[in-house]
């Protein structure tokens, strides 16, 4: 059993990331949050029948302690608000911007604008982000197909205003 949860991680690291980046405060909080989630998955693993894809069943239990831990963290007071850049920074020249850095800086700002959503549309913005049908969407969130995609119309244009007002356009 650990042999297959070790490559259900290693295969699905990206997913369990991203999420974490979504519902997290800050580095340490992505940490903390990171860690739950895999514990979470360690503990339902063995209960997993195969009635859904493997991927529906990780999503619903990462998201679902993405919501919780966002939930229990925003009863925290914020006592220090880390620059979202902190624990990306890499320790090259800041005199040459690469398209790297570009590029790093596009994903920053997404993410950013991403936090910035309200907590449920995010969840649906990361699923479409990581390409799942409209199907997949719906039997992971529990909602209808078409709420799905009302509600993702709406997402994208909030998350378009939000790029623009941050200036996406201009990096």
């Amino acid at each position: 059993m650990e042999k297959e949860f070790q490559q259900l991680i290693d295969q699905h690291y990206g997913i369990l990331y991203k999420i974490g980046r979504v519902y997290a405060r800050d580095q340490a909080d992505f940490e903390d949050l990171f860690q739950e989630m895999l514990i979470q998955l360690w503990h339902s693993f063995p209960r997993f029948k195969g009635d859904s894809a493997l991927s529906t069943y990780l999503y619903r239990v990462v998201l679902n302690t993405a919501l919780t831990h966002h939930k229990k963290a925003s009863r925290r007071p914020d006592y220090a608000q880390l620059d979202a850049y902190t624990h990306l920074l890499a320790d090259e020249s800041h005199h040459q911007r690469s398209e790297n850095d570009r590029r790093q800086q596009q994903v920053e700002l997404l993410y950013q604008c991403i936090n910035q959503l309200k907590i449920d549309d995010r969840a649906i913005i990361l699923l479409h982000l990581e390409g799942n049908t409209y199907e997949e969407m719906a039997d992971i969130l529990g909602i209808t197909i078409t709420n799905i995609g009302v509600r993702l119309l709406r997402v994208k244009k909030r998350l378009h205003k939000l790029l623009t007002a941050a200036g996406y356009e201009r990096i």
